[in-house]
């Protein structure tokens, strides 16, 4: 049994219900139109580890061995999209062609499975800036090419490992970084951290409280001698009451009649 994978250069839409018609409407958009200069390096990349027929690199006897469906796989790519039939499901196979479409940022939608790989997302990070480089020039570059306020790309340039762009797939990463180093900094791409990995990143951070300051000490004055005498005079006075009002208690207790 055939199994069929869509393999797709433009980002595809963030809700899976929505990729299959966003891939037919591309196939039909795209119908004979040659294929796209990623289609053709992800086709380089694919066909140097499993050969298509048509290259006659395999035997009449070992024809079996090619994974692919249609020949020549070529014509299975056009414009921004490619249709790609394995001959079954071969676990090695699928999983080659997934790495390699996700190292060129293309998306496969497996559409047996009904899954769909989206190729990692990557950040270019500000390391450093080049030495005898006009700021001011800099900056007027900077401004429409990030598409900031001249405020903040200083406060950019001046901020260590400052996020330059994020959530890019990583041929246009690259370029980023090959374009800011042409302006005078060094960046480098890093990969973006998965969703659930921010998720808990932020959970975590939510539930530890700050931490709470040092109560101040609050410094008692010793008291004074007048204090103290006066003190004693008031605790004398209340034991004088206190065995006062149980000797009154005792003799009207014992002077009174009960019935």
């Amino acid at each position: 049994m055939s199994y069929i994978l869509k393999v797709v250069v433009p980002p595809v839409p963030s809700d899976n219900l929505s990729v299959r018609g966003f891939a037919n409407t591309l196939a039909h958009t795209s119908m004979d139109l040659p294929p796209s200069a990623r289609l053709l390096q992800f086709y380089d990349a694919i066909t140097a580890r499993y050969p298509c027929a048509s290259s006659g690199a395999y035997s009449r006897a070992s024809a079996a061995a090619c994974p692919w469906g249609d020949t020549p796989l070529l014509d299975c790519l056009t414009g921004d999209i490619g249709v790609l039939t394995l001959s079954y499901k071969n676990i090695e196979v699928l999983s080659f062609v997934l790495r390699r479409a996700g190292a060129l940022s293309l998306t496969v939608i497996d559409t047996q499975a009904g899954l769909v790989y989206r190729p990692a997302r990557f950040r270019v990070v500000l390391t450093s800036i080049q030495k005898n480089v006009n700021t001011g020039a800099m900056l007027d570059k900077l401004v429409p090419l990030l598409k900031c306020t001249r405020e903040q790309a200083v406060t950019m340039l001046g901020t260590p490992n400052a996020l330059v762009r994020g959530r890019l797939d990583h041929v246009t990463a690259q370029r980023l970084v090959a374009t800011m180093h042409l302006l005078g900094c060094n960046c480098s791409v890093e990969k973006e951290p998965s969703r659930s990995a921010q998720k808990a990143a932020a959970k975590v951070t939510a539930t530890q409280a700050p931490p709470r300051a040092p109560a101040a000490r609050v410094r008692v004055a010793a008291p004074s001698g007048f204090a103290l005498a006066y003190r004693s005079m008031v605790n004398r006075a209340v034991h004088f009451m206190q065995g006062l009002l149980e000797r009154l208690w005792e003799r009207m207790t014992a002077t009174r009649p009960y019935s």
